[in-house]
């Protein structure tokens, strides 16, 4: 391999990574899709609509990309070092895998609510959120662009999340796994806050957005920023010291 090919496959291997993972769970996403659409129209023969379906698919989404995330890392890390890459270069290809793969689901996330949008108001059905203070309409066109363009951000820091508690995983065999007690709250915590809604998914995991749900969506998104390149740094220093295990490689 020539030295200019060495030097960018870190980056090719990433763009692969997301494009193969996306290829694989399309299928996935087509039926999370369609069950959005379907649902909401068999309830609505007995009860009224107030939720946005897709609003709780895309929920989901975040926490699939933490297993994304993670269980990438620690299936591809001794295979790709016994294969030759360095860990640097899994650690960059992996940083333009979590890019690639959180902005592509962030513009699925977005064009669904759209699509949501349209769908619910043929019917006349409101599209909201379970919020803290109760059932919270997404609002307006520019009110749903608004909503939409954190998502993006919120599947890389799911992302980044994941990742570091799959090589810890690898690193420490039998206790890394619980770097989730202190990284999902914060990373949870924050989302719930972004939205002052209520927690989709165990409550207690949600506690921190109860004490910062009344900080704005710029001081949140800078904390949510801040927080994934924490979590990158952390994943790229623990991919690279991580020592490889014989029975894996």
């Amino acid at each position: 391999m020539t030295a200019p090919a060495l030097a960018t496959r870190r980056y090719g291997l990433g763009a692969g990574l997301a494009g193969a993972a996306l290829n694989y769970f399309k299928y996935w996403m087509l039926a999370a899709a369609v069950l959005c659409f379907a649902v909401p129209l068999l309830i609505a023969q007995y009860a009224g609509i107030e939720l946005s379906a897709w609003y709780y698919a895309v929920n989901a989404g975040k926490w699939f990309t933490a297993f994304v995330g993670g269980g990438f890392v620690f299936t591809l890390l001794p295979q790709m070092i016994a294969a030759g890459l360095t860990r640097r270069e899994l650690a960059a290809a992996m940083g333009v895998f979590g890019v690639l793969w959180s902005l592509a689901l962030g513009a699925v996330g977005f064009a669904g609510l759209f699509a949501e949008r349209a769908y619910y108001g043929a019917f006349g059905w409101s599209q909201g959120i379970d919020a803290t203070s109760g059932i919270a309409p997404i609002g307006s066109a520019a009110d749903t662009a608004a909503f939409a363009a954190y998502l993006p951000l919120l599947f890389l820091a799911y992302f980044a999340a994941g990742t570091v508690i799959g090589v810890a995983s690898y690193r420490w065999e039998h206790a890394g796994w619980l770097l989730v007690v202190p990284v999902l709250p914060v990373v949870f915590g924050l989302d719930v806050a972004l939205y002052s809604t209520e927690p989709v998914g165990p409550g207690w995991i949600g506690f921190l957005g109860r004490f910062i749900d009344e900080w704005g969506r710029g001081p949140l998104a800078a904390a949510i920023v801040l927080a994934t390149a924490v979590l990158a740094v952390a994943a790229r220093r623990l991919l690279i010291d991580v020592p490889l295990r014989s029975k894996q490689a």
